[in-house]
């Protein structure tokens, strides 16, 4: 954890927050709207706020924690952080916290931001537990993290110091083995809705139950295809079939380039997987 891990979602970059923004983060933190469950007062000066990103320099320099900057790309503006705090590294545990501006609430920002700051401490610090503290009377962040994965354990009592009392707080974990289920379960899940549909194959056999082969899609020039092309007993036939009955040759070429992109499918995961399925699919459909 030498350099700073920059990260990437569709929406957002998660980036190291510097002094130069210290304005922005100000306009965050002096809402009490934010501050409310936040576990400290509103900022009254902006000053505060660069004592703050001081603290993210500091905690991240002695490996206790790191506090990405979440940055919104469309226009480039600071919404937000997001972090682990608490770290410990040699335990392989940590703490997530968050904060966005009021006007981007209710967008799933902080989903998408999370997701990927979890899938990070997860496999590239090896990380086993993630936590998280929220006010009871928070439901918008218990949400967040019930929509993560995360699992009550129970309350901490007078756990929390703000506005000069002690207030209850629920505690929340994520663990390692609980979160891999949940992403090997939405990959089957997008397996079952993406499944790769072989609309070649389907051709030239519906056109061989009904011995029609005269509305074949792309008849025109003979196919000249090499012995060796031939891999099983079943393929040769479908050639054979494809050549007596003038399929055109880019039917051949669209074929291995859908095989091509099938190959790549093992090591895709999430939303790449997604996109390339769609992809081969679309592809197929030319055939």
């Amino acid at each position: 954890m030498e350099q700073f891990p920059a990260l990437e979602t569709k929406r957002l970059s998660l980036i190291q927050m510097q002094h130069d923004q210290m304005q922005a983060l100000f306009s965050i933190l002096s809402l009490k709207e934010v501050t409310e469950y936040y576990g400290m007062e509103q900022l009254q000066e902006e000053q505060e706020a660069s004592a703050i990103i001081d603290s993210f320099t500091a905690m991240f320099d002695q490996k206790r924690g790191i506090r990405w900057g979440i940055v919104w790309k469309e226009t480039g503006d600071l919404i937000g952080t997001i972090g682990l705090n608490h770290l410990f590294l040699q335990g392989k545990r940590g703490e997530i916290g968050f904060e966005i501006h009021p006007e981007y609430w209710n967008k799933g920002i902080v989903t998408e931001a999370a997701t990927s700051v979890i899938r990070y401490a997860f496999t590239t610090l090896d990380v086993y537990r993630i936590g998280a503290v929220t006010f009871p009377a928070n439901d918008a962040s218990r949400h967040v993290l019930q929509k993560l994965g995360f699992q009550e354990e129970g309350v901490l009592r007078g756990y929390i110091h703000q506005a000069e009392a002690n207030h209850d707080a629920i505690m929340f974990s994520l663990l390692r083995p609980e979160w891999r289920g949940m992403n090997q379960k939405e990959n089957r899940e997008i397996d079952e809705r993406l499944q790769y549909t072989d609309h070649l194959t389907e051709i030239i056999r519906q056109a061989e139950r009904q011995g029609d082969f005269d509305n074949l899609k792309g008849k025109g020039k003979p196919l000249k295809l090499e012995k060796s092309y031939f891999a099983n007993p079943y393929e040769k036939q479908l050639h054979k079939t494809m050549k007596e009955n003038h399929v055109l040759p880019h039917w051949v070429k669209l074929g291995k380039e859908i095989d091509q992109e099938k190959e790549l499918l093992s090591a895709l995961q999430g939303k790449a997987y997604t996109r390339k399925m769609k992809q081969i699919n679309k592809k197929n459909q030319r055939i």
